[in-house]
């Protein structure tokens, strides 16, 4: 049983990989909002999934939780940061305001969770494995250009990862970043509801390919940005 620290565990995805990761029987350390700590086991998987409250925008309240979750469960495997937010708009339509949402929302909260689980995993002897979630406005410009904050914030991921993987290299400590095009959830589909979800990446691939990369033959590469466009 690997123990994965998971932000954004109540998102469209982050509900997938939950479910994905619990389904081969693993400890999910799920992050969320409410006031208490919950534990469980599900007669339907032979995983376990722990959640605990924090401010993923808080560095110490992160940090300090990483500490927990270590004293409670031993060492951290992985982390899945999927936490994040999405909003338009152009170069001309975005202000300052907008900026730093986006920034809070898709780097901040990765970086706070990054820095304190990283120094955990330089200590273990076996490393470790982070997936940050990119976007593809993040490297394409045509749709970048409508999305201006999103897209700024979201490649930010790609240079944090950079870092991971330079700096974790002595310790085989890998950093993957998955860009998806438009992941079909629920939420996708009731804001285009217009759009051919037939183009758009099914969360459960999405899923599939981080347990690739954390726990399958994936784990031989290095450094890998992997586009899950499907036909978009």
């Amino acid at each position: 049983m690997a123990t994965i620290f998971l932000t954004g565990a109540s998102g469209g995805l982050g509900h997938v990989v939950t479910q994905t990761l619990l389904n081969q029987g693993h400890r999910v350390i799920a992050t969320v909002h409410s006031a208490t700590n919950t534990r469980q086991r599900s007669a339907d998987s032979p995983g376990e999934l722990v959640s605990y409250p924090v401010d993923l925008t808080d560095a110490v309240a992160v940090d300090t939780l990483v500490k927990q979750v270590i004293t409670n469960h031993g060492p951290i495997d992985a982390a899945v940061l999927l936490a994040g937010g999405f909003t338009l708009g152009s170069l001309l339509e975005t202000d300052a305001a907008q900026i730093d949402t986006m920034l809070t929302m898709n780097f901040k909260t990765a970086y706070n969770a990054v820095q304190p689980i990283f120094a955990h995993m330089t200590q273990q002897p076996t490393g470790g494995r982070f997936v940050l979630i990119g976007a593809r406005p993040a490297l394409d410009v045509q749709s970048g250009q409508h999305l201006v904050a999103y897209a700024l914030s979201k490649s930010l991921l790609f240079q944090l990862s950079d870092i991971i993987n330079a700096t974790g290299k002595p310790n085989s400590i890998v950093s993957t970043v998955i860009l998806p095009s438009t992941i079909d959830t629920s939420t996708n589909r009731q804001a285009m509801p217009d759009a051919d979800f037939t183009t758009w990446v099914d969360p459960q691939d999405l899923a599939d390919m981080i347990t690739f990369v954390l726990f399958d033959k994936g784990r031989i590469l290095r450094e890998p940005v992997l586009k899950v466009y499907n036909r978009a």
